[in-house]
């Protein structure tokens, strides 16, 4: 076991009370601080400085029940090299109406380049990530509805040329009684010349020159599909069903490498197939019964598969039937009992 000595530290100032609001602060995280306590986690050695201000009713008024505006600020840097690891200044403004439908508008920001040291994978080095500017729009008809609908579409422009990235999320839903309820959630999401690691490989014999790091430009689509439902027999008993395919694929057009300004040209002599599609499915059905006062019986079935490939299949059923039908889909089936003693 490696005993890493390191140091974390954080000092922020703040008003929380009132309509008007901000902070402000500052943390510092040096290279040998250990912050997997909760999960793997690399991006240590930095410093940043933040601050926020946002404006809030504390009461409904005539058209609001609720509206708040905030503005954000945050900056970033490696802590050898003092370059700018992030950059990053937002808007949004979130309200409920007098009908409780919810609404919300994004506008966010990295106004300047960035070095960015973990993508390369490559001690020491970095990849100069553009500045680039966004906005999303988000809006939640009100819950209480027998039918509701949550939409949020975004998109984003980098500073190269056709570097963007543009998507959206839709999840109706419908309450047909007081037992049954069935949401249904769609997203898409594409990004254009996206540029990411995919290789690093020893160009010569020669162990003094460190190795070519290669860049793939691509474009990336992924998709989500949720199916979520309850059906309830009586206030102790219920059904609870969960369906998720997850769909993410990524076509390298052509492949650069990585030199040591940071910067990306065009290398040629690369042609190993990188492109990736990784598919993956959920289905849960479950069963509970509250038996007894802290006592619960629960049944599950669930199944499961996921699925790498380098080859790219882009027929949407033809990707869900090979998911299906692969060795790699598993079935579980239990039952839990729990019962409360009081003695």
């Amino acid at each position: 076991l490696e005993i890493k000595k390191g140091v974390s530290s954080s000092l922020n100032f703040a008003e929380t009370s009132g309509k008007y609001r901000y902070g402000f602060g500052a943390d510092l995280v040096t290279k040998n601080y250990d912050n997997n306590d909760l999960g793997i986690n690399f991006e240590t050695n930095y410093y940043d400085f933040y601050g926020n201000t946002n404006y809030r009713i504390l009461n409904p008024t005539e058209h609001f029940n609720s509206f708040t505006v905030n503005l954000n600020a945050y900056s970033q840097f490696q802590k050898n090299s003092e370059k700018i690891q992030g950059n990053d200044i937002n808007m949004n403004v979130n309200l409920t109406n007098k009908k409780n439908h919810f609404f919300g508008f994004w506008i966010d920001s990295n106004p300047l380049e960035s070095y960015n040291f973990y993508e390369p994978r490559t001690a020491n080095r970095y990849v100069i990530a553009p500045a680039k500017i966004g906005g999303k729009f988000y809006f939640s008809s009100n819950y209480n509805y027998k039918f509701a609908l949550y939409i949020n579409p975004f998109y984003a422009v980098l500073s190269e040329p056709g570097r963007n990235s543009y998507g959206f999320s839709v999840g109706p839903r419908y309450r047909f009684n007081d037992k049954f309820s069935l949401i249904y959630n769609f997203s898409f999401s594409r990004q254009n010349n996206n540029k990411g690691f995919v290789d690093s490989i020893d160009e010569d014999v020669n162990p003094a020159k460190p190795n070519a790091i290669i860049f793939a430009n691509r474009n990336g689509i992924t998709y989500s599909k949720t199916i979520t439902g309850k059906y309830s027999l009586n206030s102790r008993m219920n059904f609870n069903l969960s369906v998720r395919h997850y769909w993410s694929y990524a076509e390298n057009k052509n492949f650069l490498s990585l030199e040591q300004n940071g910067r990306l040209t065009d290398y040629s002599a690369y042609n190993t197939n990188k492109n990736s599609s990784f598919n993956s499915w959920n289905f849960d059905l479950s069963y509970s019964w509250w038996c007894a006062p802290g006592s619960q019986v629960s049944v599950l079935y669930r199944n499961n598969a996921t699925n790498f490939e380098r080859d790219i299949n882009k027929e949407f059923d033809k990707n869900i039937t090979h998911l299906l039908t692969n060795d790699e889909l598993s079935h579980v089936f239990s039952v839990s009992v729990k019962y409360f003693i009081d003695y």
